[in-house]
């Protein structure tokens, strides 16, 4: 089963995939930051704003396919999953494309998703998260509509050290 750990951009969820993977679950890394580094090093064009739908495509196959790698009786974690992308389309303003709703609705993560919170004081932004706190914050509620439009538990994870939170996860599986 893959558990999704989502929210706005750096609120934190990264840093928890990565401890999860450090104690042996399976993730799936934050495929549109990966591809996105990928392409700027290799100068590549398969990016967000510049091949949206291609763009769109691959994250989406790539999400599809960690989500159909795991055994239903595997708990895994992912740093956010298909909803996140209809969200950050509305988030811009664009209609959800019909292959991403298609898979969406075909394609389930486990019923708890738990949601990293906007929290100032450990937002950053970098070369890739350009976003202010204030767009953070906006795109996270994008982010909590989407899954709740689809019918996911939401759990806020609370503002605690990453250990803390990771603790917190594991218990309310």
């Amino acid at each position: 089963m893959v558990y999704v750990i989502t929210g706005g951009p750096g609120f934190g969820k990264s840093v928890l995939i990565e401890k999860l993977h450090k104690l042996g679950y399976p993730i799936g890394g934050e495929i549109a930051r990966q591809i996105i580094e990928q392409q700027i090093a290799d100068g590549g064009v398969l990016l967000p704003w510049k091949d949206v739908a291609g763009f769109e495509k691959r994250v989406m196959d790539e999400r599809i396919e960690f989500l159909r790698s795991i055994e239903i009786e595997t708990v895994a974690f992912c740093d956010r999953g298909l909803p996140d992308q209809s969200a950050f389309s509305r988030y811009k303003g664009k209609e959800i494309s019909m292959q991403l709703k298609e898979a969406i609705t075909s394609n389930y993560y486990a019923k708890k998703v738990f949601l990293t919170p906007p929290w100032r004081k450990i937002y950053q932004n970098d070369m890739i998260r350009t976003e202010t706190f204030e767009e953070a914050e906006k795109i996270h509620h994008f982010i909590f509509e989407a899954y709740q439009d689809c019918g996911y538990e939401l759990i806020n994870l609370p503002f605690v050290s990453p250990d803390e939170r990771i603790e917190f996860i594991l218990k309310s599986l």
